[in-house]
């Protein structure tokens, strides 16, 4: 449902102050309860979040995580447009259509765009969803794991070849060390220029994403060992150390690095 007001008052017309997409129905004392809200907190999107179940909640955080976007929420069973906003939507050749995949673009290219974004939640249920495909699509378009993913593999060939190049000096145990390292830096540097597009702080950030970098390579070689302990054949006991250490690295760069 659509409902647009302005001085007040509800209204039909374009010249409006403010306009609500729903999923659900708002009888008008809620709708112009809502409207207050962000009117009188000279907001651009008020985002209303219904009663999650599980799945929504598990679903929001890898949407979250993967778009690299710390927002309370991304979208709600209400979502709230200044004119401001409206304007903005328009201009990018945009619309406020129902569809939820539709709203979840506009709200994130409105927190992206830095308009200034409230929350609020309310007790109704609501059954509408992101389509899986729309999703997973939204996911590989727009988010960071698999540009992540990709310069992890060329990371990997980047140890190899280090290695490759101090194992006659250095030997077995020692030659490892360095390779690790290079290919963390060589990760990070890519990283923050291509996948998070981070701006500033680059030696605190390097620090952080080291540290979490061992952590995963430390994680991966405990559930090898452990694996192969239990008879675990040792490519599987390695992909599996290999997975979780991936999970670590990106989740704690996503949240934690950039």
């Amino acid at each position: 449902m659509i409902i647009k007001y302005k001085n007040g008052t509800f209204t039909d017309e374009d010249n409006f102050d403010y306009v609500i997409i729903s999923d659900i129905d708002l009888d008008k004392n809620m709708a112009i309860q809502y409207f207050k809200k962000i009117e009188i907190e000279k907001l651009d999107l008020l985002i209303i979040k219904c009663r999650p179940d599980s799945i929504k909640i598990f679903s929001d955080f890898i949407l979250k995580l993967s778009l690299s976007i710390k927002n309370k929420y991304l979208i709600g069973c209400v979502n709230i447009y200044s004119r401001k906003a409206y304007d903005f939507i328009k201009s990018n050749n945009d619309s406020l259509s129902g569809d939820r995949s539709n709203i979840l673009n506009i709200n994130i290219k409105l927190i992206n765009n830095d308009f200034k974004v409230g929350y609020a939640k309310i007790d109704i249920k609501n059954k509408n969803r992101i389509g899986l495909k729309n999703y997973v699509a939204l996911i590989l378009k727009n988010g960071t794991i698999l540009k992540y993913a990709l310069i992890g593999v060329s990371g990997i060939a980047v140890n190899e070849l280090i290695l490759y190049y101090l194992y006659p000096h250095l030997g077995k145990v020692l030659s490892i060390i360095p390779a690790i390292e290079i290919s963390i830096i060589y990760n990070f540097i890519l990283n923050n220029r291509f996948t998070f597009k981070g701006k500033g702080m680059f030696l605190k950030r390097l620090g952080k994403y080291n540290f979490f970098n061992l952590v995963g390579y430390g994680v991966n070689l405990l559930i090898y060992y452990f694996a192969i302990f239990e008879n675990v054949n040792i490519y599987v006991s390695d992909l599996m150390g290999i997975l979780v250490a991936f999970v670590i690295t990106y989740s704690t760069a996503s949240l934690l690095v950039w």
